[in-house]
């Protein structure tokens, strides 16, 4: 399976290695900003996936499964950069 070539901390019952995150960012997301990106699709913040790239943390199973299946769909459209979505309005501090 390509995958697990491309990245063999991608088999079952490894932790994803953060030299093989890095990879497989670079395969689905190109290699300028996959962090960002791979957050928005996975729906974390952007800090988690450096975290997790960093080797601070590692990626939660859950994770592994998705990348696995991302690959295996193939490498979504280097389409432009969405637009922000407006930032969610802040709470009133109170006093």
């Amino acid at each position: 399976m390509q995958p697990l070539v491309l990245a063999p901390t991608l088999a079952p019952g490894k932790t994803l290695a953060p030299d093989d995150l890095r990879i497989i960012g670079e395969a689905l997301f190109g290699p300028w900003g996959w962090q960002t990106r791979m957050a928005e699709a996975l729906e974390v913040d952007g800090s988690t996936v450096r975290r997790w790239v960093s080797g601070a943390v590692p990626p939660p199973h859950p994770v592994k499964v998705a990348l696995r299946l991302m690959l295996e769909a193939g490498a979504p459209e280097r389409a432009p950069p969405r637009t922000k979505l407006p930032a969610r309005p802040r709470s009133k501090p109170t006093r």
